[in-house]
């Protein structure tokens, strides 16, 4: 035995190797699994079930790779140091589809659309222009640009992405029944002149900046008379790591401060039937769940997140119909100020005939508040589609 291991010390690296692989496996195998990471806002693989059919057709192989990687030891700690070596060993200016810009802003990289996104867009288009032309007078287009197109001097150098403002400008000529809110030279003018219209580590707009302004733009268009908002009226949340930050955990980046507005409006989220209408309450409270200020997801609070329907108490006039992804959460609360009551669809997950709703409720205005990436890939025009019950 001693004559083996004085031959094992003539081969410190082999012998450090196989220490280090057999250690590693163990600790492996004894390391806590997770159900997700709040790091990467992604639910992590979990051990998948064995089958056979699933062994001989190489799925269970594949899906048990996915499992060791996204449960391995140190998963967090491997994922910045790989982001800390790309971005300062070998100076790149791209990691996991965000782009590394000045003053610390991140910014979602979108090449072009694909031939399936081609389809949606065009099919979004046509339907929320049909839409607005059953409802003259009564719909507001307000499609929110990315914040590349605001803020394209803190772009990395020729970094190639989607000629955006092309693709809006297609979309706005093509809605002449609707009130077309393009806000890109109320936000381009308020960028030049230092605002945060939208955070540094995610995709959304700021609270007390880019939402604010466009309500403000959203009543002039309309005729009405803003909310007026001081620093005091708002509240902070700190320490919010954006979902862009999450696709690239840029080693030198500085959290946000996510602001809400400090007011005492109730908003009741609805449980629905097949046909879409709200049969009872799921539950009544104020706008904003406080709670998500201790996760890392800090922008749910708003609204609760993304429900399906939601009706919000004003203290206006008329009622208005808000058809929305995640940007409206914030914006929103502004207009508590201008209507007696707001009802939110979130169409990704309310999924019946919007038609049925406004024969159903007879709303005086309609807003449709969607952001580019949103309106250009998710499909909306099927419940924006003219419904047959509705005729």
């Amino acid at each position: 035995m001693k004559e083996k291991w004085n031959e094992l010390k003539r081969y410190p690296l082999l012998v450090l190797f196989f220490v280090f692989l057999f250690g590693f496996m163990i600790l492996d195998a004894a390391w806590p699994k997770r159900a997700a990471s709040e790091l990467e806002r992604r639910d992590l693989a979990q051990v998948p079930e064995f089958t056979f059919t699933k062994l001989f057709e190489n799925v269970w192989t594949s899906e048990y790779d996915t499992y060791t990687k996204d449960q391995v030891v140190g998963r967090d700690m491997w994922l910045r140091l790989q982001s800390r070596s790309e971005s300062l060993l070998f100076q790149k200016e791209e990691i996991g589809g965000a782009l590394l810009g000045d003053d610390g802003m991140l910014f979602t990289q979108t090449l072009a659309l694909k031939p399936t996104e081609e389809r949606i867009l065009n099919s979004n288009i046509q339907q929320t222009s049909l839409f607005a032309q059953r409802y003259p007078g009564q719909v507001t287009l307000l499609i929110t640009p990315s914040a590349s197109v605001i803020y394209p001097d803190k772009l990395p150098a020729n970094a190639p992405l989607l000629d955006e403002d092309a693709l809006l400008d297609t979309i706005f000529s093509m809605h002449e029944g609707a009130n077309c809110l393009d806000v890109r030279s109320a936000f381009t003018a308020a960028a030049e002149s230092g605002q945060a219209l939208y955070y540094k580590t995610d995709h959304h707009w700021t609270t007390d900046g880019g939402a604010y302004l466009a309500y403000q733009e959203y009543c002039r268009s309309l005729g009405l008379t803003p909310l007026e908002v001081d620093a005091e009226d708002f509240r902070q949340v700190e320490d919010f790591w954006g979902t862009t930050y999450s696709k690239c955990l840029r080693w030198d980046q500085t959290p946000d401060v996510i602001s809400y507005l400090d007011i005492p409006n109730q908003m009741t989220v609805w449980t629905l039937n097949a046909k879409g209408e709200a049969t009872e309450p799921q539950f009544t409270s104020g706008l904003y769940d406080l709670s998500k200020a201790e996760v890392a997801d800090k922008y749910a609070l708003f609204l609760y997140g993304n429900q399906a329907y939601t009706t919000i108490e004003g203290t206006g006039e008329g009622r208005l119909l808000v058809i929305k992804d995640s940007y409206a959460n914030s914006f929103v609360p502004y207009l508590t100020a201008n209507y007696a009551e707001i009802c939110v669809v979130d169409p990704r997950s309310y999924r019946n005939s919007i038609d049925t709703l406004m024969q159903r409720e007879q709303f005086d205005q309609v807003l449709l508040l969607f952001s580019f990436q949103t309106y250009s890939t998710t499909n909306i025009s099927s419940y924006l589609a003219a419904s047959a019950s509705a005729e």
